[in-house]
């Protein structure tokens, strides 16, 4: 799959590579954007995990695009840096008798990049549940 930006049809990414590389130019601490060998699929990967967050934002608005851009950029690094896909394990056996334990308290790292989530903040909905008697 290759990265369709928008508004093509079907698009798969706010951001071009290209305007990534830019926006990355300009970024303290962007050394994993610019050693990635696949921009494409972490620009890809970031904007669908942007996608799961219920946003009330409208990319045909410029400003707000821009916004989604940044956004896109700050979680592509946020997944670079971070395994975000690997298990979370707390108990590993060998076979017979070698069973390893993992400390509970082990540090997770966060789904969301703190700074995409920090850009996307006025525009995130809270999801509601309503009860009924």
């Amino acid at each position: 799959m290759s990265l369709i930006e928008y508004p093509t049809e079907n698009y798969n990414s706010y951001i071009s590579e290209d305007d990534a590389d830019e926006f990355f130019e300009f970024r303290l601490n962007a050394d994993s954007w610019d050693a990635c060998g696949n921009k494409e699929a972490a620009l890809i990967t970031a904007f669908n995990s942007l996608a799961e967050l219920n946003l009330d934002i409208d990319p045909t608005e410029t400003d707000q695009l821009d916004i989604l851009k940044q956004a896109q950029c700050e979680q592509a690094l946020h997944e670079l840096n971070n395994d975000l896909d690997s298990p979370n394990i707390s108990r590993m056996s060998l076979g017979g008798l070698l069973s390893v334990n993992f400390p509970a308290n082990q540090d997770q790292t966060p789904r969301y990049s703190e700074r995409a989530l920090s850009i996307l903040r006025p525009y995130l909905s809270a999801r509601t549940v309503t009860r009924t008697r």
